[in-house]
């Protein structure tokens, strides 16, 4: 790598890196009707994403009228059943993942995932989708107290990596990447196809990317790439 700002990438996953919506939304699905509940609609449970499991039940029992504690941890543990079962059976890599790694790490970039993702989910899932070999670290939201938006979790990515923040780009699909990264001091671009909690990100004045294979060439270039229009996020 020749004199690039950045010497580390991290990524958020369920999103940016992979298509991950299908297995949540079967998954929550199962655990709700187990419990009584309605099932929601895929394209509803996406825009729930964004926070972590624990947020992602209670937000769906809100959706339904309902705030019992019992019942959040009940419908938790069963999504953390039925999810361990489906990792991989209906997701997808985005396109350009793959590339977007290896080129990275052709250019002697360190690369990791910040996730608030359980632990295990994030290792399974990037493990299944042939990504894990292309990685430095992986961070799930478990690691720390506090999941993105609190920068804990960026923290301590760039002290595994032995990078400084201002060192760090990081690429996520929403506010709480984006809170998270300017939080931390770490620089970052959004893409624009992933789980944004009904917020698009041409709304966060933040740089986006058409595709990921775009971002070892931001890397190498160190300008700001061209933002898309409103309506294609």
């Amino acid at each position: 790598m020749t004199g690039a700002r950045f010497r580390a990438v991290l990524f958020d996953m369920d999103g940016t890196l992979v298509h991950t919506a299908p297995d949540i939304a079967a998954a929550l699905n199962a655990a709700l009707c187990k419990n009584g509940m309605r099932a929601l609609a895929p394209a509803k449970i996406a825009d729930l994403v964004g926070r972590g499991a624990r947020v992602l039940i209670k937000r769906a029992l809100g959706t339904q009228g309902l705030n019992d504690e019992r019942l959040l941890a009940a419908v938790f543990d069963d999504y953390v059943r039925e999810y361990a079962t489906r990792i991989g059976s209906e997701g997808s890599a985005f396109a350009g993942a793959v590339e977007c790694l290896r080129g990275l790490r052709a250019r002697g970039v360190k690369t990791g995932v910040v996730t608030n993702a359980l632990q295990r989910f994030a290792d399974a899932t990037l493990a299944h989708y042939g990504l894990a070999k292309y990685l430095d670290v992986v961070i799930g939201g478990d690691r720390t107290a506090m999941p993105k938006p609190h920068p804990a979790l960026l923290w301590f990515a760039c002290r595994t990596l032995r990078v400084e923040p201002r060192e760090t780009l990081m690429v996520g699909d929403s506010v709480n990447d984006v809170a998270a990264a300017r939080a931390a001091g770490c620089g970052v671009i959004c893409v624009p196809h992933g789980y944004n909690e009904g917020r698009p990100v041409a709304e966060l004045d933040c740089p986006i990317i058409e595709t990921l294979a775009a971002v070892p060439d931001y890397v190498d270039q160190d300008t700001a790439p061209r933002q898309l229009p409103s309506s294609a996020a």
